[in-house]
């Protein structure tokens, strides 16, 4: 494992250094060229030509995509205009992302032993519709691109050197449950949403995992490539600590540092880097003061049952990254629903059985019935008939 981790990561530093020159020439035939005309074709104001800018000129990004387009030019730009034009289809407007607790990324000086921020997520099933989450994991995975390329500003690394490109993510699997586990949304996130980021994860420690996940690893062998599944590792709490070494990790997971509940998320507490004076590219006006317009407020609504749900139980939406209970307050006819809804999900196969039981023993029961009475009309009439005929 830590060999193959160190091979990749001179790879990765290897590449970039010595394209460094292609892809800073890119990015100004980006800007000069291929900018306008998607401000042509998508009518772009002047908020949403510096919202594209920022992403243009995030060297690290763009390096990743012309790598995954084997280094060259022309399919890169196709590529790079492709995903220009999604990223104002999904995450324009920037809005502000609500605080997902299931998502921690250590603060400084945490790191694995090449210098990579480490990421921890919380894997948990979700049992309400695949569309209510998809934003918040686009959303997600733009606030990673985006702390990334904050840690190499502030870090003003000389430009011999290669910066930060990717995180370490631990994939903690403890409270992953598979009978309940929305497959649709894993599929979409690695078929769909993480594509969109290339490069953005250097390895994926699962941990906590047992074999009632295998079927869940089962499925995201056949949606990942074969060089990401190489990537993937299922370490003990010995060979974790052995590769990140004890002062790396939470007190969660072995290490020396304090619990996750009391460490600083930089990712969810520091502002967002386009929120800062981007010092990196500069701006076509830079002379004149920058005004930026106020983004408009989004309100998302947040399912009663859902984990990201501060107030689970009564349904709630969130505004600019706050939530608040959908009618103010919390109403007893809100947590009765919510407590039949959760009642419904764990007992449903239970009452359904019992359902069918009840229904086959009522058929029985009435077959039975119809059949005693039928032999008892046939047997009145042969007698009435025996009658008649004298018998």
């Amino acid at each position: 494992m830590d060999l193959l981790l160190k091979a990749n990561f001179h790879r990765l530093e290897s590449q970039y250094t010595e394209n460094l020159d292609a892809v800073q020439a890119l990015q100004g035939t980006l800007i000069q060229d291929i900018l306008p005309s998607v401000t042509d074709e998508l009518e772009l104001d002047a908020e949403s030509i510096r919202w594209a800018t920022e992403w243009l000129s995030d060297t690290c990004s763009l390096f990743q995509i012309l790598r995954r387009n084997k280094f060259t030019r022309s399919f890169a730009m196709e590529s790079i205009r492709k995903t220009l034009v999604w990223r104002f289809d999904h995450l324009w407007p920037p809005d502000a992302v609500l605080h997902i607790p299931l998502i921690h990324c250590l603060p400084p000086p945490a790191h694995d032993p090449f210098g990579r921020p480490i990421l921890i997520v919380k894997v948990v099933s979700f049992n309400d519709s695949s569309d209510a989450y998809k934003p918040l994991i686009l959303r997600a995975l733009e606030r990673l691109r985006i702390h990334l390329k904050r840690l190499n500003h502030d870090s003003r690394q000389s430009e011999s050197s290669a910066p930060i490109l990717q995180y370490v993510i631990l994939l903690d699997l403890k409270n992953l449950s598979t009978q309940s586990l929305n497959i649709d949304l894993v599929t979409w996130t690695l078929r769909e949403a993480i594509p969109q980021f290339p490069g953005l994860l250097a390895a994926a420690f699962m941990i906590n995992y047992s074999w009632a996940h295998a079927g869940v690893w089962s499925i995201a062998k056949r949606v990942l490539p074969e060089r990401a599944v190489s990537r993937v590792f299922f370490p003990t709490q010995d060979e974790l600590r052995a590769y990140f070494s004890s002062a790396m990790l939470p007190a969660d997971y072995g290490g020396t540092l304090a619990s996750l509940t009391d460490l600083r998320d930089p990712l969810w507490s520091d502002p967002p880097s386009s929120q800062r004076a981007d010092s990196g590219q500069p701006s076509a006006s830079s002379s004149a003061p920058l005004i930026v317009a106020p983004a408009p407020v989004i309100v998302t609504p947040i399912a009663a049952t859902s984990l990201l749900n501060p107030f689970f139980g009564y349904p709630a939406s969130s505004a600019g990254g706050a939530a608040a209970l959908h009618h103010g307050r919390r109403r007893k006819r809100d947590l009765a629903h919510t407590l039949l809804v959760l009642a419904w999900r764990r007992w449903r196969k239970h009452i359904m059985a019992c359902m069918w039981i009840f229904l086959f023993v009522l058929t029985t029961r009435g077959r039975r019935a119809w059949f005693v009475r039928s032999g008892t009309t046939g047997m009145s009439l042969w007698r009435a008939l025996c009658s008649t005929a004298g018998l």
